[in-house]
Parts: structure tokens; C-alpha cells; sequence
């Protein structure tokens, strides 16, 4: 008998976790059955090939999808580029082919008793199977057993905003922030929804011909931007972080307990960026640890602070954002969108409330991008799978409907509480539980652990 694992997508966890399997499989003879809905396996959205080359947030030396080989990416970037340092940030392209390569050099490293299978096609549900296997389901196929099934789909996209829905696909509303045309030149406008990392990936993009550029409006709830990544010692600060730990039954002494760490850091003339490195390595433990009135308060004022200090700019995007800024040519607002009308078959009028204000303004522009970033409520989602799985009662969401409710490994909670021995999710709506789990260096934790798990059979 042969045990089958399934996975489901082929993005970055999906890539990594099959990897894991390949490298450290299960004493048995093992399937890997990985199942990608696009046309390319060991990309997924994030690492796709564009045009325009979007760049990883985090440098070559802290890029690693092998946390046991820290320096695996950069040694394949020095393969492929001249000059390649630890600081540097590289194309996302790259990173895809990296992916790509992990997963083909695991696959002909693996022990003759395991294979890898490689499927392209759509899964529409999971149902019981034959014994105690679960079966994922094609409209086109017949389905696939697996002794496990792993949930590995990525971040979900962007929900249509509520002043998009009556827009009927218009031309100058961009759903997909990299689906910019090349056509805008310095006579246009754009307003990109949102200030975080998408609207610097769509800033970027849009800016990228010298002389051409438009004029540029943002607008998010608070007006915030990420802050930039620097050179710093990740490895600095080291503990228990017992002192955080103790804070963490309240939301308020916790916050202080961080400032003290961050001010305490910076007096010794170090980097604020390690005490946040530092804290990001406490945060599961901390978000257990946090009663769910003190997690409501944190994401609805403090998460997004964190955000943009945890989740950074590469410098030379802040310094293109920065320039862009001093020549007019980018105005960040804070506010929220009332509505918007097309004012004819090219231009859309923008009606928005600036933040702390009762008096509406109006905006008139060629382009409205959405950057908004990934809906991971799974009540609002609009993915056929995870609608299906929800409607079965195969997973749940969390009270803050931070993503799905998972177990220990990544183990699916059903509806009524029971966490699955058989479904598991691997990718960022892991956050529900941990709160951080959008990185590849977190990602890659819970990959290894997950594939340590499914090989001793749990």
C-alpha cells in the first residue's frame, strides 16, 4: 500500500511543503500528488513572471525557503546574477525560479520508494473517500485519494470594493493591481486604494518611465505607509522575551512592554528593526497568550502599525516613493471612499471623507487601482473551494475572521469544533492562529513542521 498525500496548490507553500516531503518522506512507499490550478507550478501569484520586475521585500541572505540553509537562495541568485550581495533585493521572478528549482532538485534527490505527481487542474471540494481517505474533487476528473489532503492556496485575492460593484468592468477600474496599462503618461491621474505594500508594487509600476509619469493619489483609513527595511542584525537580540510574555493578558502594558524594548534598543545605538525581529519571533506565543476583547482591540487600532513597521519597504522603493512625493507627483491621503461614478467611458469621479473630517471631497481620475490587499475572511470569500469546503462544514473561521481555524500542524477545526486528522491548511490565513504567517520565513516553519508531521504518520 502506498500512503498518497495531496496538495493543493502549487504556490510557495504548497512548492516548499512538497519539497519537505521529498527531502524527509515517510518510511513507506509515498505519493505526492501536487495540484496547481494555473499553468505553472512553484510560482503562484506572488513570484509570477511580469514584465515589470516587482521586487522581494526581504534581502537575498534572509530569503532562504529552508530555514535549516539560510543562505540557499542567495547561493542560487549568485548563480544567475553577477554581483549578488546578502542586502540586496531581488527580482520576485527569481524567487519563482528558485521555487521551481527547490522543488525540481528535491524530486530527483527523493528516495526510489517516494514520487512526486504533478497535476494541473481546478479542485472544487473535498469529500470523504474510500475508508479514511479524503477525495479532491475536478468538474473535468475523477477524483484524487489521499491518506492527507493539505489546503495550500495562497493568499485569497481582493474583494471586489463595495464602490466597485456597480462599475460593470469598466475599463478605468483595475481590480488586479499589476494589470496597469503602458498608455498612462504625464497627463493622466490614478488613484491607487490603499498604502501599502501593493500600492508601492503598483506605484513602482506606474512610474516606471521617466518623464511619463501620472499623478498619483492614495487613499487608506489611516494614510500609513510601510516603513523601510535597513542592514541590520537579525540575530542581536536573543531570550526568553519573558517580560513581553508577561504583558500579554493586557493589550495596553503589552504595547508599553514593546516600546520600553524598542527605546531600550535604540539608546544602545542599534536598529529599532531588530527589537521588532525580536518581538515578530514572540508573536504566535503572544497572540495565545492575548484574551480575544484585548486581539479585538489590536486589530482594530494597532494592526495596522505593526503592519507597517513588521512588513517593510525595499530602501530604493521607499526612495522612488519619497522623490515621487517632493515632485507632486504622489499624494498620499487618509480617508474612505464614498463612491465612484463614471463620468464618461474614460474618467471616474471619486467621492471620499478625509480622515477626522465630516465634509466630503471629490476626485477626478483616469484610473482607480485597487490595493486594498488580500480578504482573509473566509465568510466574505469568493474562492469556489474554500466557499465549498465552508458550506460542508469542513472549516471555519476565527471570531476576528482573520482566516481559517486550524489546529495543531495546520489542522482544519470544522464547524463544530474538531480539529481534522485527515485536512490540513498550510499558507497566510494560518494567522487566525498565529497572527503572523504571511512571510516566507514563517511559512517555511510551519512547511517543515507539517511535512515532519505527515511522514511519522500523524
Amino acid at each position: 500500500m502506498r500512503k498518497t498525500f495531496v496538495i493543493v496548490g502549487a504556490g510557495f507553500s504548497g512548492t516548499v511543503l512538497a519539497a519537505n516531503l521529498l527531502r524527509r518522506p515517510p518510511a513507506d512507499r509515498a505519493d505526492i500528488v501536487l495540484i496547481e490550478r494555473g499553468d505553472v507550478m512553484g510560482r503562484g501569484v506572488a513570484y509570477a513572471a511580469h514584465e515589470f520586475p516587482y521586487l522581494l521585500n526581504v534581502p537575498a541572505g534572509r530569503s532562504s525557503a529552508d530555514s535549516r540553509d539560510p543562505l540557499q537562495f542567495l547561493r542560487f541568485a549568485q548563480g544567475r546574477l553577477p554581483n549578488v550581495g546578502r542586502e540586496d533585493f531581488l527580482p520576485r521572478a527569481l524567487y519563482g525560479d528558485y521555487l521551481q528549482d527547490l522543488l525540481l532538485r528535491a524530486e530527483r534527490e527523493a528516495p526510489p520508494h517516494v514520487r512526486l505527481i504533478r497535476v494541473f487542474g481546478e479542485v472544487t471540494g473535498i469529500a470523504p473517500g474510500v475508508g479514511a481517505a479524503l477525495a479532491a474533487e475536478f468538474a473535468d476528473r475523477a477524483p484524487i485519494l489521499g491518506d492527507a489532503l493539505i489546503l495550500a492556496l495562497g493568499s485569497p485575492s481582493a474583494p471586489v470594493p463595495h464602490w466597485a460593484e456597480k462599475l460593470n468592468g469598466h475599463a478605468a477600474f483595475r481590480q488586479d493591481p499589476r494589470d496597469l496599462p503602458e498608455t498612462l503618461g504625464s497627463e493622466h491621474s490614478v488613484l491607487i486604494v490603499g498604502n501599502g505594500l501593493t500600492m508601492a508594487d503598483a506605484a513602482s509600476a506606474l512610474s516606471r518611465h521617466p518623464g511619463r509619469v501620472p499623478t498619483l493619489h492614495t487613499i487608506s483609513r489611516r494614510g500609513l505607509m510601510p516603513k523601510t527595511q535597513s542592514t541590520f542584525d537579525t540575530d542581536a537580540m536573543r531570550g526568553s522575551g519573558e517580560m513581553l510574555l508577561s504583558s500579554a493578558h493586557s493589550l495596553r502594558k503589552l504595547l508599553r512592554a514593546s516600546r520600553d524594548l524598542v527605546r531600550e534598543v535604540e539608546k544602545l545605538g542599534r536598529d529599532w528593526r531588530e527589537a521588532i525581529t525580536f518581538i515578530r519571533g514572540l508573536v504566535p506565543a503572544l497572540w495565545r497568550h492575548l484574551p480575544e476583547a484585548e486581539r479585538r482591540r489590536f486589530v482594530r487600532h494597532l494592526q495596522v502599525h505593526w503592519d507597517t513597521h513588521r512588513h517593510r519597504l525595499p530602501p530604493q522603493i521607499t526612495e522612488r516613493l519619497e522623490n515621487l512625493q517632493r515632485s507632486g507627483k504622489l499624494q498620499v491621503r487618509a480617508g474612505r471612499i464614498q463612491n465612484v461614478v463614471a463620468i464618461d467611458g474614460r474618467r471616474l469621479a471619486v467621492t471620499w471623507r478625509p480622515r477626522s473630517s465630516g465634509v466630503t471631497a471629490q476626485l477626478s481620475v483616469d484610473m482607480v487601482v485597487n490595493a486594498t490587499g488580500p480578504n482573509y475572511s473566509i465568510e466574505r470569500s469568493t474562492d469556489p473551494l474554500i466557499t465549498s469546503l465552508r458550506a460542508a462544514g469542513w472549516v471555519s473561521s476565527d471570531p476576528l475572521q482573520l482566516g481559517l481555524r486550524t489546529g495543531g500542524f495546520g489542522a482544519c477545526v470544522d464547524v463544530h469544533g474538531r480539529a481534522s486528522k485527515r485536512l490540513f491548511y498550510l499558507g497566510p490565513m494560518l494567522r487566525a492562529e498565529h497572527l503572523d504567517a504571511t512571510a516566507a520565513a514563517e511559512l517555511s516553519h510551519h512547511a517543515q513542521q507539517l511535512a515532519t508531521h505527515l511522514a511519522a504518520g500523524g
